[in-house]
């Protein structure tokens, strides 16, 4: 305890020296460039707006925080990986003009000054990103990695915050070559990890070697947030959020972005594989996926109509003429899709529609002439059920209230022994519902046992002048319950096989621990509590286990692999193996392409088995 007071004061003498050196900056002069005034500042530097003295440019200048530039050998580091970067001339990468030299006290660049604004200042103001504008900035940044990466440059650190949309649209792509300068200080002022856990590839976050593929992984978490809004790997603190990333615990995009566009979700995946073996090779391989995506749907990413720049100047109208073109090219694709038989392919497209008007009865006649889902054709009956008892017990009710009879009737008479029906608290007891006219002095009856449906409220016995007193019967006997899944799967308790989530299951009134698994399904627990003679219904949603299928070696290697349309390598390149870390439930198509023979097709109408091989 005596420790914490000198060690505060320390830390106190430390930021303060920071404050002053940041304010004490502005209006000064740092080598031929003047301070105007701070515009950002993170864990690693302090950025300003200044202007060349002799040039009257506007420039922006990034000085490193006192504790990164302090020693000799970070400075000479530095400089070595300034004069590497600064010659990479790309229309999407952040130019760099000058920079400190190693005598210098200061570690500082010198770049170009960009009027706009960052990808996460754009989502925070627009919210998630149509796919098509999320493909045309994939495009950019690709293309920016592609050339940097033939420089042997590699980022490491990109993220949202690193990229720029100009007030122009043009795409900027900053600090290169920064991340691995930081690498050996391993903490920030604030004392977090240098770098972006959110962001980071598997390899990155273990500390492995790194090669290009690793910024093609950042490269498809930032469009992954993009598209969706959210962050790939969540966590309350670094710790958590790399363990995901390492073991690839994340949310399919598609489920956080129904309404994506089928190819950008495949190209996504395929960018975030958790082995890199399972993503694109080269950044060329991305750019050429993208492309794809603006070209399944007729958009030219030199159309001024579509450019990024049109976005900028009116999202909400672009949204709007955008949601009308992609839903014409969509539908006529989806159509002409099912006429050449490619069922499957035309149902993705049909289930982008729907994500975007889920009223749309063309696409809806469409897809109930090709298959019913069950979970959708199950709701108007049970609707209906529900409708059909609230308007009985109300009517009911009706007729008791308004009913002619004595001023004052006789009190009610409790049950002698109510029995709930289910653990809900029951409402104060109601009168028996009026079923008949009234009669004088009756003769008695014996009482009828009539069941009363569940769930009603359990209503006490009342005596009425010529009503007959209807006594509750308690349900029982064994429960019944439905489990609906996306992916059909076994049931099992303690290792025995009770059924599938095809039928029903007959249960015994009780608690249960159910596991639901199959070859294809990541094992999945549901725990249940059945009261007698219980109609229940529990909805899962299962997740594909990964998969890896066999090519057979009678394939040549140098035969192009496609998947799904997205070009993986050749067998060779794959080693004759083709990894599908998170299939897709609708199914799969593969393609190999080779120089001398037709071209081979396999199709999987539903999820890819794991260990499945394919041959000719």
């Amino acid at each position: 305890m005596l420790a914490v007071g000198p060690m505060w004061a320390g830390f106190n003498r430390y930021f303060r020296v920071i404050e002053e050196g940041v304010h004490g900056l502005i209006g000064s002069t740092v080598d031929k460039y003047e301070v105007l005034q701070k515009v950002g500042e993170g864990g690693m530097a302090t950025v300003y707006r200044g202007r060349h003295t002799t040039l009257d440019r506007d420039v922006a200048i990034k000085v490193l925080h006192p504790h990164l530039s302090s020693s000799t050998r970070n400075r000479k580091r530095f400089a070595r990986e300034a004069r590497a970067i600064e010659h990479l001339r790309h229309e999407n990468i952040l130019e760099i003009f000058d920079y400190s030299g190693i005598e210098s006290g200061d570690c500082y660049i010198i770049t170009e000054f960009v009027e706009g604004q960052t990808l996460s200042d754009l989502v925070d103001a627009a919210g998630r990103l149509p796919s098509e504008l999320v493909a045309m900035i994939g495009i950019k940044l690709g293309e920016a990695l592609g050339y940097a990466h033939e420089s042997g440059i590699l980022h490491r650190d990109l993220k949202p915050d690193n990229v720029m949309v100009r007030e122009d649209g043009t795409i900027k792509l900053m600090d290169f070559g920064i991340a691995r300068f930081l690498d050996e200080s391993q903490v920030t002022l604030t004392g977090a990890l240098v770098g972006s856990p959110a962001f980071m590839s598997p390899e990155q976050a273990l500390e492995a070697p790194l090669d290009t593929r690793s910024d093609l992984f950042s490269l498809g978490t930032v469009l992954f947030y993009l598209v969706t809004g959210e962050f790939p790997f969540t966590g309350s603190n670094p710790s958590l959020i790399l363990k995901k990333v390492i073991e690839g615990e994340r949310p399919n995009v598609a489920e956080l972005a129904p309404e994506i566009c089928p190819g950008l979700a495949d190209t996504i995946e395929h960018l975030m594989a958790t082995s890199p073996d399972g993503r694109f090779h080269t950044a060329k391989e991305v750019t050429d996926a993208l492309a794809a995506v603006l070209q399944e749907v007729e958009i030219r990413i030199e159309d001024p109509t579509w450019e990024i720049r049109a976005y900028l100047e009116d999202s909400t109208g672009y949204s709007t003429r955008l949601s009308r073109h992609v839903g014409s090219v969509v539908l006529q694709k989806g159509k002409q899709l099912l006429d050449e038989g490619r069922s499957l392919e035309a149902l993705r497209q049909f289930n982008r529609l729907l994500a975007l008007d889920e009223d749309n009865q063309e696409v809806l006649d469409l897809v109930s002439n090709l298959h019913i889902e069950p979970e959708r054709a199950s709701r108007p009956v049970a609707f209906g059920l529900w409708l059909a008892l609230v308007v009985l017990l109300f009517g009911s009710a009706a007729m008791w209230f308004l009913r002619p009879g004595p001023a004052d009737p006789p009190p009610p008479v409790p049950s002698s022994e109510p029995a709930p029906l289910s653990e809900v608290p029951q409402p104060e007891p109601a009168p028996a519902p009026m079923l008949g006219p009234v009669l004088p002095d009756p003769a008695p009856t014996p009482p009828v046992p009539r069941v009363i449906p569940k769930p009603p409220p359990v209503v006490e016995a009342r005596e009425l002048p010529g009503v007959e007193v209807l006594e509750e019967v308690v349900p029982s006997g064994p429960a019944r319950l439905q489990i609906v899944s996306n992916m059909a799967a076994d049931i099992y308790q303690n290792g025995r096989r009770l059924g599938s989530t095809r039928t029903p299951l007959d249960l015994q009134p009780g608690a249960y621990v159910l596991e639901i698994r199959s070859d294809v399904v990541k094992p999945f627990e549901l725990r249940v509590e059945l009261g007698p003679g219980e109609q229940a219904e529990r909805r899962v949603n299962l997740e594909a286990r990964p998969a890896d299928v066999r090519l057979d070696r009678s394939f040549a290697g140098d035969c192009s692999v496609a998947l799904d349309g997205m070009v993986l390598g050749t067998v060779a390149e794959l080693g004759w193996k083709l990894s599908v870390p998170r299939p897709n439930q609708h199914g799969h198509a593969l393609e190999l392409s080779c120089a001398d023979k037709p071209i081979f097709r396999h199709m999987w109408s539903t999820v890819v088995l794991p260990g499945q091989e394919v041959g000719p």
